[in-house]
């Protein structure tokens, strides 16, 4: 038992449960200041779960961003891949978890948005099943065409496709897809008329702009990176805020005089609504981090992403604001899921 010393002089017991009352007071000070759970969390591994599938760009940035997290966190961070179903697989398994900070989603903001445009509300979404926790980093298309058209810029292809209209066509990911809407868009602000041949993913399109059976696309810089870089195809246009560091002498879209075709694809971190604040601080916090290491900025750059800008606190409304622009754009080009 321990003791203390009295005036007397004589050491006295001291009860230990005094100090076990002490910690306990500490503890709950502590919890009261950063908040509740925020003290002992994360105690064990979290799970990132994603809605594609392994080894694509997405897969990628998900595997980079969970061992940065994992680092700050003290804990490892698990990625789980769900593709299908246009994300609403991988959507739900994130939504339907625990709400207690384990379980983290990376969303692709954009692609989520269409698909809801085009089907209507689903089960879950992003604004109603979800608590933002930040936003990660944007992933732009690209305008493409056949190297052997040699076509160079953006002036001259609508020039070539406004001397035969509807002659050309184009090439897309799928029907209903960012690619599709983007060719239409191009297709209102350019004036021209061409016709869609939709194919199952970039990985069937590509070949089709190589080998010059269709005359544009808009692709993922990931995808099309490699293709520029052996030659195969010329980029046009870059449809983002900024030019791309892989590709600096890119013009942007905006920079050609093209409204309405800024689409950034956001992939922005999310957690199971009701997730305590103050663990999604402790998560943003540690992604803030990633998001400034250089060695982490290099990785993603070199699969064409960019580190978002976006503040945390407008990441909700941008999300709405993205939901209502690709519901306006789909009602404008009358386009429907499947179309």
């Amino acid at each position: 038992m321990a003791s203390v010393v009295c005036k007397s002089g004589r050491a006295a017991a001291r009860p230990q449960g005094l100090g076990i009352l002490k910690r306990a007071f500490a503890a709950l000070a502590l919890s009261a200041a950063t908040g509740a759970g925020a003290a002992d969390f994360p105690q064990r591994s979290l799970q990132l779960i994603l809605s594609f599938p392994p080894g694509g760009a997405t897969d990628v940035l998900a595997r980079e961003l969970s061992q940065k997290l994992g680092d700050t966190l003290g804990q490892s961070v698990v990625v789980l891949n769900r593709p299908g179903a246009g994300g609403l697989i991988g959507m739900q398994a994130a939504a339907r978890s625990e709400a207690d900070g384990y379980t983290l989603y990376i969303s692709s903001v954009m692609s989520n948005s269409i698909y809801e445009a085009l089907n209507g509300k689903q089960q879950v979404s992003l604004d109603g099943d979800f608590d933002a926790v930040g936003a990660i980093a944007s992933a732009p298309h690209i305008l493409v065409t056949p190297a052997t058209l040699g076509i160079k810029d953006y002036a001259s292809l609508v020039a070539y496709l406004k001397a035969a209209p509807g002659k050309y066509n184009y090439a897309s990911m799928g029907a209903g897809t960012l690619s599709n809407l983007e060719g239409e868009i191009f297709k209102e602000q350019a004036g021209v008329d061409a016709l869609q041949i939709p194919y199952k993913g970039s990985s069937q399109a590509l070949p089709e702009v190589i080998s010059g059976a269709s005359v544009f696309m808009f692709d993922s810089v990931t995808s099309s990176l490699p293709h520029k870089q052996g030659g195969r195809i010329d980029v046009l246009g870059v449809a983002s805020a900024k030019r791309l560091p892989v590709m600096p002498d890119v013009p942007t879209l905006k920079e050609l005089g093209v409204q309405g075709l800024e689409a950034e694809n956001l992939f922005a971190l999310m957690a199971p609504k009701g997730t305590p604040k103050d663990r999604l601080d402790i998560v943003a916090r540690a992604l803030a981090k990633a998001q400034g290491d250089a060695g982490f900025r290099k990785a993603i750059e070199a699969q064409g992403f960019q580190i978002s800008e976006i503040p945390a606190q407008t990441l909700p409304k941008f999300i709405l604001d993205q939901q209502a622009f690709w519901r306006d754009k789909v009602k404008a080009l009358n386009i429907t899921a499947g179309k």
